[in-house]
C-alpha cells in the first residue's frame, strides 16, 4: 500500500484506488481541465469495479459522444441536473447499497454550480456525505474531481467560484500535478 508515500505516479494509481474505500469521499484537485479529463480516462480504464460516473461538467460525456474517447462496458454515465438530482441520487444510493461500485463525480465545480446559494451547497454536501456513508457498507469508492487553486491564504478553493474545499476526517484530498508527460497524484495534508 502507499499510505506512507506523499507522491504517487499515475502508474501507481491502482494502489491509491485500493485505499479509496477507506477514505470516502476522495477529492482530487486539478488546475487544468484537460489534465483532469486525462485523469478521468486513466481512472476509468484502471478501475476493476463497475463505475457510476456523474458528469456535471459534461466534458467526459462530450468526448464519449464525439467518439474521441471509448466508454468501457463497466461505465454508466449520469448527466444530471437540478431538476432530476434527487432521482439520480436515489438511484446511485440504491445501486451502491447492493454492490461494490466506483462512483466518480466530475466535477465538484459543476456539482456546486447546479445550485446558486449556500443552503443548496449544504444540501449537496449532505448528499455527498450520505453517498459516502452508504457506499462504505459495500466498500465502494467515491472520487470527486475538482478544478481548484490555492488562494492568498494558502487554502484550496474551487476555480472559478472561490468556494473553499475542506475535507472531513474520513476523506482524502489529493492534488493532480502534470509536468511534461509525467502526471502524478500528491496527497494533500489538510
Amino acid at each position: 500500500m502507499v499510505k506512507n508515500h506523499d507522491h504517487v505516479s499515475v502508474d501507481g494509481l491502482r494502489q491509491i484506488q485500493e485505499e479509496f474505500p477507506e477514505h470516502n469521499p476522495n477529492i482530487i484537485l486539478a488546475s487544468n481541465t484537460f489534465h483532469k479529463a486525462e485523469l478521468v480516462n486513466l481512472l476509468l480504464n484502471s478501475t476493476t469495479h463497475p463505475v457510476l460516473f456523474l458528469d456535471f461538467d459534461l466534458l467526459y460525456s462530450g468526448y464519449v459522444t464525439s467518439g474521441l474517447v471509448q466508454k468501457g462496458d463497466n461505465v454508466q454515465i449520469f448527466r444530471t441536473s437540478k431538476k432530476d438530482w434527487s432521482k439520480t441520487l436515489h438511484s446511485i444510493l440504491e445501486k451502491t447499497s447492493r454492490e461494490r461500485f466506483t462512483v466518480i463525480i466530475d466535477s465538484f465545480n459543476g456539482f456546486h454550480s447546479m445550485y446558486g446559494n449556500r443552503e443548496s451547497a449544504r444540501f449537496l454536501n449532505a448528499s455527498l456525505m450520505l453517498l459516502s456513508y452508504v457506499a462504505s457498507f459495500r466498500r465502494c469508492s467515491i472520487v470527486v474531481l475538482a478544478l481548484a487553486r490555492k488562494n492568498s491564504q494558502d487554502r484550496w478553493i474551487l476555480s472559478p467560484g472561490g468556494r473553499h474545499i475542506t475535507g472531513s476526517r474520513n476523506s482524502s484530498l489529493y492534488r493532480l500535478k502534470k509536468t511534461g508527460d509525467e502526471m502524478s497524484i500528491i496527497h494533500v495534508t489538510q
